[in-house]
């Protein structure tokens, strides 16, 4: 090994090798036969779910639920609007370039 090697110069006896061979597989077996570590599954306890979700539902006002509707139909049309403006105007572009 080399000086500035990080891993210690272990040296075993001839006479422990057996052993220590025999003993690294049992305990090996041991780790194999007991598999993966068994997961704990946690039980949910869903009785409740629907009061929740019932619950949840009415946590926005229905005055706010409609005022966002109709907002959102009024960005609708706007959007619609400014489709047509866009149109327009690159027409309107078109025509410049065609006249002068």
């Amino acid at each position: 090994q080399s000086a500035g090697s990080p891993v210690p110069d272990v040296s075993i006896q001839v006479d422990n090798v057996l052993k220590i061979l025999r003993g690294f597989l049992r305990d090996f077996d041991k780790l194999r036969d007991d598999g993966p570590p068994k997961e704990i599954l946690d039980v949910r306890d869903n009785s409740k779910d629907g009061e929740y979700w019932e619950a949840l539902s009415h946590i926005i006002p229905e005055g706010t639920l409609k005022l966002w509707d109709a907002l959102g139909a009024a960005l609708l049309e706007y959007h619609k609007v400014l489709t047509r403006r866009a149109q327009l105007l690159s027409e309107a572009t078109v025509l410049q370039k065609q006249n002068s």
